[in-house]
């Protein structure tokens, strides 16, 4: 089966599946025994060796359409580990056709207490399978293998004393060359009985909150995902960002032509990730890199010419361009005008790194030759979301 064939059938027959499921409740047809039922809106379908998988992301109370994003990765055990695509030592070994895993915590080496300060939602899974002695992806795929699904579980990945942790709602992993009555088979045995599959059910607003924030978690911790992916998962999930920041209001994305410039600008328009507003009623601006898991760490040199490394860099020179385009009248004007806006002396937040390669005191000197420019990291700012529904 060709891909793009691949991940075109996948979405139509989710969408159909889910569209119907939420129909369903709409009509007082589903029992979720009291819980909040979330749905997915993105279907992330990506391309490895001889594998191709599809996992469903996202939690909503309200289901449209998944939106398909599409990716391209190396390895199988890349994805699956979070970390590299060494050949592992795992915990299950597969080679066969319509596996399946579900309600499970699947882990290598975990010490779990420590992995639940930074993955607050592996709370969710007590039931756990931690493998003692093994090393990288936790599933590992042999010759006969031709397909497979992990339902509402959690991978727990470790490399030396770095800890992963993938929350999955839905995956399925395939053999590239699966005829698809073979693939429609795969979802249908899943959803033949009277239960829906495809979606979380939660008790309460807390754990809705553990399982978006896990579902960020997964996006900007997966290795080589596009900056523009995770920010498809922040806009879609705004909550995130109005919890996090404490803001009744913000902006995606706003498309702000120059109007007045000193001369030298030659970009005909500045469009920053988000525009945040504050309790003053004036807004911030952020600009969304990635985790940057490739890095050891986000700062170079010592102490005394402490600075960030040149992809930081970057990304403070565009907030620096942004601060620049609003001292200008007619452009706050226009963003007055446009959006109904009001930007005046804003604040200017990086949001990029993670715990492993940002600590906050190298953080601090670095920042000490930017005026009014802040680094958040990615963990921070799900464990600021996570936060506000304790």
């Amino acid at each position: 089966m060709l891909f793009e064939n691949f991940a075109k059938e996948t979405r139509l027959w989710w969408n159909r599946y889910l569209k119907f499921i939420y129909e369903q409740q709409q009509k007082g047809n589903l029992d979720s025994r009291g819980g909040i039922v979330l749905y997915p809106n993105i279907l992330l379908a990506t391309k490895t060796n001889g594998l191709f998988v599809a996992e469903l992301i996202g939690a909503r109370k309200t289901f449209t359409f998944l939106k398909l994003l599409q990716h391209k990765e190396a390895s199988i055990y890349r994805y699956l580990s979070q970390f590299d695509d060494s050949e592992p030592d795992p915990l299950i070994r597969l080679n066969g056709r319509g596996n399946s895993f579900r309600f499970l915590c699947l882990a290598q080496e975990a010490e779990f207490e420590v992995v639940k300060d930074r993955f607050p939602f592996i709370e969710l899974f007590p039931s756990k399978l931690n493998r003692v002695g093994g090393k990288g992806s936790v599933f590992s795929f042999g010759p006969d293998f031709s397909s497979c699904s992990v339902e509402n579980s959690v991978l727990v990945n470790r490399r030396e004393n770095l800890f992963r942790c993938k929350n999955i709602l839905e995956l399925f992993i395939v053999k590239s060359s699966i005829p698809r009555k073979e693939l429609f088979e795969l979802f249908e045995q899943l959803t033949n009985g009277g239960e829906v599959k495809g979606v979380h059910t939660v008790p309460s607003s807390r754990e809705e909150s553990l399982i978006i924030g896990g579902h960020l978690q997964g996006m900007y911790l997966f290795p080589g995902l596009k900056e523009t992916t995770i920010g498809e998962f922040i806009n879609t999930h705004p909550e995130v960002i109005r919890e996090a920041f404490k803001t009744s209001h913000f902006l995606y994305e706003p498309y702000l032509e120059w109007l007045e410039h000193d001369g030298t600008v030659e970009d005909q328009a500045i469009n920053p990730d988000l525009i945040v507003k504050r309790p003053d009623g004036l807004y911030d601006i952020y600009d969304l890199k990635t985790a940057l898991l490739e890095k050891k760490s986000i700062v170079k040199g010592p102490r005394k010419r402490r600075r960030f490394i040149d992809h930081v860099e970057e990304g403070a020179a565009q907030l620096a361009n942004y601060r620049e385009y609003f001292r200008y009248p007619k452009n706050q004007q226009l963003a007055k005008d446009k959006y109904g806006i009001e930007v005046l002396n804003p604040k200017l937040i990086l949001v990029t790194g993670n715990w492993d390669n940002a600590s906050p005191k190298e953080i601090d000197e670095a920042c000490r030759r930017y005026n009014e420019i802040s680094i958040l990291d990615f963990d921070t700012l799900a464990h600021l979301f996570i936060g506000a529904k304790q």
